[in-house]
């Protein structure tokens, strides 16, 4: 599993259910390495893009055991997840928001981060894996600019296997939020 996003200089990732930055080349990153492939949201990461991201299959983790959404698979629990991926060929990637990077933070053995040099006001932030220890950056871009705002694409990859902190069969619970 992967994880793919863009954080600013604070590892913020969105305000008010909205992203941080709108970057014409990231968003064309993220379509080229997602398209064809499963992707792994929130119910409110979901509701601020409108709709499913097209030519990719959508899955939304909510607690919420009502809700519709007519052009993606809706899950209420990460295991139910992790059953229906586990056989699947596509690759897999976790876009948001924290809550679901922290639910699924374990079996991520990849994460490509677009990573932007300024600092906006945020209310969500992502786990950082510069600090973590059981991650390790594998490849960096160079700098790129658009806006007047400069940014890279760093991939950081799980050290090892053995660096997981958990038992593969306790997932965590749902936070009340998602």
């Amino acid at each position: 599993m992967k994880l793919i996003l863009a954080v600013d200089e604070n590892w913020g990732i969105g305000k008010d259910n909205k992203m941080l930055f709108h970057l014409k080349k990231d968003l064309k990153h993220f379509k080229e390495i997602t398209i064809g492939n499963i992707v792994i949201m929130g119910r409110n990461t979901y509701e601020s893009m409108g709709q499913a991201l097209p030519n990719r299959e959508n899955i939304i983790l909510t607690r919420n055991s009502d809700y519709k959404a007519d052009d993606a698979k809706i899950f209420n629990n990460p295991a139910d997840i992790l059953s229906y991926i586990k056989n699947s060929n596509k690759e897999v990637f976790v876009i948001g928001g924290s809550e679901i990077v922290e639910i699924f933070l374990s079996y991520v053995d990849e994460a490509i981060i677009t990573k932007i040099k300024a600092k906006k006001d945020a209310d969500t932030y992502l786990h950082n894996f510069d600090q973590d220890p059981y991650f390790e950056i594998i490849s960096e871009s160079k700098e790129y600019e658009e806006n007047e705002i400069n940014f890279s694409y760093v991939t950081y990859r799980r050290k090892n296997e053995q660096n997981r902190n958990f038992c593969k069969w306790q997932m965590p619970t749902l936070p009340k939020s998602i």
